[in-house]
């Protein structure tokens, strides 16, 4: 009973702190809430990186193209031997106008490459085998096992765009991107030192008197600086519910516009969040209680005398 006691009167003399101190509490809790908002915009960016690279991956194939004069049975045959493999997601064939036509399409813009071949008069491509992988790591045996002799001879050419230049920009783009945020966020987690440490300062003056009347009537010292223990875990507790408060608003409003620029594979942070909600949070609650409590610490060793 004693110890209920005793945790309901430190927590009440922490509460009593914080409001005392409103100024001072609200100008910690803004910087923890900025600390824990550069966090999770880290964590946006990685996630919309990772998207940004499975998006292009997904788009990665080869095109196969055979002579125009290559029957369908060997393009058939083809086909079939690269779909037994287990390296290969997808082989989609096109036909000797549909490749006419997909190269019209892309080169609509380009009336000096059209003129050209409506000077070639007909159709001078063949059929066309397009490639998929299940992972673009493997298209360097795909392209070794289209070296067959049965197929080898038929094959015009092999179009292979490893899209590597477009991965390492945004996989550069997010290495700059996390260090610019984890420097961003040291900073702040320096002056959440700084503010934590000044704020349970002008909270051990404050009650400068109640804790002359504790050490009169024999409290311990584990009651003396329980209060501001908890006024640490108190900050922490308020800014963490401040920026689930901030994050997910934001998350509502920027997923439907994500989904729309990408189409084929949205990031859904809404998901991810929800998914992985005590993992994110627990571990931001837990680290920042662990700074705010260190500092708690070292401001009363300096000014606390028990």
């Amino acid at each position: 009973m004693a110890f209920f006691v005793s945790a309901y009167r430190i927590i009440h003399f922490a509460l009593q702190s914080f409001w005392r101190n409103i100024w001072l509490s609200i100008i910690t809790v803004t910087i923890l809430v900025l600390t824990l908002l550069i966090v999770n915009v880290l964590l946006v960016m990685n996630v919309l990186g990772q998207t940004a690279v499975t998006a292009v991956e997904s788009k990665i194939d080869v095109s196969v193209s055979f002579a125009p004069e290559t029957n369908e049975e060997v393009i058939a045959g083809a086909r079939g031997y690269l779909m037994s493999l287990p390296q290969v997601k997808d082989a989609r064939q096109l036909t000797p106008d549909e490749v006419l036509a997909d190269f019209r399409d892309k080169n609509a813009n380009k009336p000096e490459v059209l003129a050209s071949l409506d000077e070639v008069g007909g159709n001078p491509f063949g059929a066309q085998l397009i490639v998929s992988a299940y992972d673009p790591a493997d298209f360097p045996f795909i392209l070794e096992a289209l070296e067959n002799p049965e197929y080898k001879q038929y094959i015009q050419d092999k179009d292979y765009q490893s899209h590597e230049s477009i991965i390492s920009a945004i996989n550069h783009t997010i290495e700059r991107v996390r260090i610019g945020g984890i420097i961003l966020g040291a900073f702040f987690i320096f002056i959440t030192i700084l503010i934590v440490f000044n704020t349970i300062r002008v909270a051990i003056y404050t009650h400068r008197e109640e804790i002359g009347i504790m050490r009169l009537v024999g409290a311990s010292a584990a009651f003396v600086r329980g209060p501001f223990l908890v006024e640490a875990i108190i900050y922490t507790f308020v800014a963490l519910g401040l920026i689930i408060a901030i994050v997910y608003p934001i998350l509502g409003v920027v997923d439907p516009w994500l989904a729309k620029f990408f189409v084929s594979t949205p990031p859904n942070l809404l998901g991810y969040f929800n998914h992985n909600f005590l993992m994110i949070f627990g571990a931001e609650f837990v680290g920042l209680t662990m700074v705010t409590l260190l500092s708690t610490a070292y401001a009363m060793r300096r000014y606390l005398r028990i």
